[in-house]
């Protein structure tokens, strides 16, 4: 979202993310007690101590991925807590911080990481190692995909969180082919970065385009996919 678009509409946004104009009682609770939640959570002061961590650990590196916010951290927390899913598939990894947002919802949940450049990144490992009873860490996308299918339980939605593409186009088709398939399976996407990577902005762009049934939710910088039949198909543009 361009700066002059984010200010023409922040009036819009700021006022329906406070659930003005919101008739889904579904989403009305989902922007107002998940996504916009000013309540604490028990998690957040470790969350907060591990992504400081990181900070310092990676504080001497001239280029790096940025690290995802506290804000968002929180965010991701929630969300995850809301749907608390039992088998979590990631793309992409924020020095491992998202990662540990999410497992630190339930110690039943496992998490399938897709991720082929670990090595370029050492607090990854030391951010990840007292998780890793609970993760499966891959490097290729296809493989990663198969496996996950296989260790979700035939009454189970998938839950998916697309950090960014580390293998950029290489990926694309791969991770197209997995949005889809959740979709269909009546799951949940998460999307980051939409504004600072055109390919994450054109998975999240062919996700409402595909999308017949369920809601989306998004600042254009994040976005929720809720492929739920339950639900009638609704666009929610907020401030969060």
């Amino acid at each position: 979202m361009g700066t002059f678009h984010r200010y023409r509409t922040a009036w819009s946004r700021l006022h329906r993310s406070s659930g003005f104009g919101v008739h889904s009682p579904f989403a009305y609770k989902f922007i107002t007690c998940v996504l916009r939640e000013r309540l604490p959570y028990y998690a957040y002061a470790e969350l907060r101590t591990l992504r400081r961590g990181v900070i310092a650990a990676t504080s001497h590196l001239w280029r790096h991925p940025r690290i995802i916010s506290y804000k968002n951290a929180k965010m991701l927390f929630r969300i995850v807590n809301y749907f608390n899913p039992r088998h979590i598939l990631q793309l992409g990894t924020s020095y491992g911080v998202s990662s540990a947002c999410m497992l630190s919802v339930s110690r039943q949940s496992h998490l399938t990481l897709y991720e082929p450049h670990l090595e370029r990144y050492p607090v990854v490992a030391h951010v990840l190692t007292p998780l890793m009873d609970r993760i499966a860490c891959y490097d290729d996308l296809a493989l990663t995909i198969h496996d996950y299918r296989a260790a979700l339980a035939p009454d189970e939605h998938p839950f998916v969180l697309i950090n960014d593409l580390p293998h950029g186009n290489d990926d694309y088709q791969n991770a197209w082919q997995l949005v889809q398939s959740v979709l269909h399976a009546q799951g949940v996407i998460v999307l980051r970065n939409l504004s600072r990577n055109d390919l994450m902005k054109q998975l999240w762009l062919n996700a409402k385009a595909e999308a017949t049934y369920g809601q989306i939710f998004t600042n254009e910088k994040l976005a929720v996919v809720i492929a739920n039949p339950k639900l009638q198909r609704e666009d929610f543009l907020l401030w969060f």
